[in-house]
């Protein structure tokens, strides 16, 4: 893989970017670790896996493009989507602790990532820093946004369920430059957001519903128009702290 494959050093400054306030002198050893251990690079198309649940997963990978889903399966063939990924996420940083996934990655959409050889234990510190904080800092924020959908799961009504992933999307696209204006562009569909949030499809419908006739937020196929963020986070209680963006 050339070092001066311009998508990967675009993927690597968004997971800089993202981690700006908590890195310090280490952003440039950041990118320069991941051009060091970048290997090769997998396309996914959309519904393929990744990495399903149980498997073994021994390296990391670097988002370039597009969404992956983080979720968790039931034998009824229901699933919970815990989590997805956008381009600049690490994938399968749990491997360097673990021996297998504990969750299904699914790519969304289509899909390229570039897997990253990275060594393990006491090597990973001392020759990459900048990799070991980005692994670090990928644990805490996916444990973060865990903590925030427990508490969507169990302690907000559909409305500020909905709000809050709406939210969170906005301020995760953002900070990866991918908000057209007050445009949320996503592929997902009232399914996927049934499943992020527990509940059916027919309540998201009606939720969006509710929110267009109160001009906050109007979801299209392809995309979401937030009417009125102040109202939208507002009703959310929405606290971006948890992403640790800042």
């Amino acid at each position: 893989m050339s070092r001066t494959d311009s998508s990967l050093e675009k993927a690597a400054e968004h997971l800089r970017h993202k981690m700006a306030s908590s890195m310090g002198s280490l952003g440039d050893a950041l990118v320069r670790d991941i051009k060091t251990l970048a290997r090769d690079r997998t396309d996914f198309s959309a519904g393929r896996p990744i990495i399903k649940e149980h498997d073994r997963c021994p390296q990391i990978y670097l988002i370039e493009s597009g969404w992956v889903f983080r979720s968790r399966g039931l034998a009824s063939g229901r699933r919970q989507i815990v989590n997805y990924a956008l381009p600049g996420d690490i994938l399968c940083a749990d491997s360097m602790l673990f021996k297998q996934s504990s969750f299904d990655l699914t790519a969304r959409t289509a899909v390229s990532v570039v897997r990253i050889e990275a060594p393990q234990g006491a090597e990973l510190f001392e020759r990459y820093p900048g990799l070991a904080a980005a692994l670090a800092w990928t644990m805490g924020q996916e444990e973060s946004i865990l903590a925030e959908r427990v508490v969507s799961l169990g302690r907000r009504d559909s409305l500020e369920k909905l709000a809050h992933a709406l939210c969170e999307l906005e301020a995760r696209l953002g900070a990866i430059g991918q908000m057209r204006g007050r445009t949320i562009e996503l592929p997902l569909n009232q399914e996927d957001f049934a499943d992020i949030l527990g509940i059916s499809v027919i309540h998201v419908n009606r939720t969006f519903r509710r929110l267009s006739d109160d001009k906050i937020a109007e979801y299209k196929k392809g995309q979401i128009e937030l009417l009125d963020r102040e109202r939208l986070a507002e009703l959310a209680a929405f606290d971006p702290s948890y992403l640790h963006f800042d």
